[in-house]
């Protein structure tokens, strides 16, 4: 099963982003205290706008056009049309750095952090641009590896940063900064040989933009939903709010969001090469098997933990920002897991068909609600107000994005095995109750494991998501090997 071998060349890659997400939430929640922790937040949330507003289009047409290019034998003029096209977006994100600079040039801690972020994007984004060729080469091993040293070698050296100096929210962009300069060495050339002898053609350059634009819109609006609460949780709360908020998006949505993206990193080149080479039934065949294994992994995950959010903050998030965190883990955990399927699966439909500048106009309207929700209900009700915006925001977003892309193809929800997924996460429920409080780590092990071993059990015993045929047709090519 092709896309069983996918998910496991994607662990390791999967397993850094866990690392890197949990420990930052460990980390530097602890020393960068609320204050510095929600500027770290922001800033961050301020360089991926930045970034996918300018230079996700070239990064997304690196992706989407690959296998055609392989196909036409002209890949050296694509990877020249890539490339130009990233340089050029580089300039425009410059412009937005400068309107950036200029609006915090009376907030010094703020200010300290541009330079980096202006090295970070050029960096970022011809790494991410390299990524999404292998990616869409199947090239695993290859993504793998550059994906997890990125991640793992910007934390590592980001939190030896924060400990060593008082530099504050800032060390984990320089630790991010080095890690891309040391990728960077390998990166760059094998981009200047892919491309070389190629030729960047400006009607080649517009059809990449007229893909990826729509895209980078979307992306940017997704961005607005998950991110736009901060800022206004910033004006009406205060930073340290800011910094709570976001240690529980760390650990809840992140999580989620990194195991849908693992199915999505394994099943979207597949569902892609099938709409290409056999068309709308062969793509929806494939579709399946990927929103299967999204709820597989996915709700029992964020099932999991809504349940032990107490003892996982407790373990994971310090104590100047852990009682808000704690509040809202287990909401985003669930928010986490729509805003997955919104973005990994549902928006499919749009890009295989080409209609990303439809899917970016659609994307408004959740954007706008969630906003306008957020300006009514957090001065209401604090951080909650925020989350019960979030997932009113995803709930409607998938809704418009899911009914609307069945004109171009009609991804399906199979119902049978998202009803039995559910009853085996369900069944973990009394299994982590049983288990005493008794704080921190040593609980929430002790739950964790509960609650997978109940839910691993159910799983195989009503075949919840294929989980029982699945593992007989691994046992049985094991054997035949």
């Amino acid at each position: 099963m092709k896309l069983a071998r996918h998910l496991a060349g994607y662990l390791p890659a999967n397993l850094a982003s866990a690392i890197a997400s949990f420990g930052g939430v460990y980390v530097f929640t602890r020393l960068l205290g609320a204050d510095e922790y929600g500027r770290y937040a922001l800033m961050f949330s301020v360089m991926a706008l930045i970034h996918t507003l300018t230079l996700a289009p070239g990064e997304a047409a690196a992706y989407r056009f690959t296998a055609r290019a392989n196909a036409k034998g002209d890949t050296a003029d694509h990877y020249a049309t890539v490339r130009s096209l990233l340089i050029r977006s580089l300039f425009v994100a410059g412009l937005l750095m400068a309107m950036l600079a200029i609006s915090v040039w009376h907030m010094p801690r703020y200010l300290r952090i541009l330079p980096w972020i202006a090295v970070l994007l050029p960096l970022n984004t011809l790494l991410q641009a390299t990524l999404e060729a292998h990616r869409a080469n199947q090239q695993v091993g290859r993504y793998a590896a550059i994906f997890s040293f990125k991640l793992l070698g910007g934390f590592a050296i980001g939190a030896l940063i924060a400990w060593r100096t008082h530099i504050g929210a800032a060390a984990p962009f320089m630790g991010l900064a080095c890690a891309g300069i040391l990728l960077s060495v390998f990166q760059a050339p094998w981009l200047a040989r892919a491309a070389k002898g190629g030729k960047a053609d400006a009607a080649r350059r517009r059809a990449y933009l007229s893909y990826g634009l729509p895209i980078a819109a979307a992306l940017s609006l997704d961005l607005l939903l998950s991110a736009a609460d901060r800022f206004l949780i910033a004006i009406f709360l205060g930073e340290a709010s800011v910094g709570a908020y976001a240690a529980g998006y760390g650990v809840a949505d992140k999580t989620i969001l990194l195991l849908c993206a693992w199915a999505a990193m394994a099943g979207a080149p597949l569902v892609m090469a099938a709409w290409e080479e056999k068309g709308e039934a062969a793509a929806r065949d494939e579709a399946r098997g990927l929103v299967s294994t999204m709820l597989l992994i996915g709700l029992p995950a964020a099932t999991g933990l809504a349940l032990v959010a107490q003892p996982l903050a407790e373990a994971l998030i310090g104590e100047d920002v852990r009682t808000g965190a704690t509040r809202i883990i287990p909401w985003i955990a669930f928010a986490g897991l729509m805003n997955g399927l919104l973005i990994h699966y549902y928006t499919e439909a749009f890009q295989l068909a080409q209609k990303t500048g439809e899917q970016a106009l659609l994307m408004m309207i959740p954007a706008g609600v969630n906003i306008g929700a957020n300006l009514i209900l957090i001065p209401m009700f604090g951080l909650i107000g925020a989350v019960i915006a979030t997932i009113a925001s995803y709930a409607l977003g998938i809704v418009i994005i899911g009914l609307r892309g069945r004109r171009y193809l009609a991804l399906p929800m199979p119902v049978g095995d998202l009803v039995r997924i559910a009853l085996a996460s369900l069944a973990m429920w009394p299994a982590i109750a049983l288990v005493p409080d008794f704080g921190s780590w040593g609980e929430l092990a002790c739950k964790a494991t509960a609650g997978a071993l109940v839910y691993g059990a159910v799983a195989w015993l009503i075949d919840a998501g294929g989980a029982r045929s699945f593992m007989q047709d691994r046992l049985t090519s094991s054997r035949a090997a």
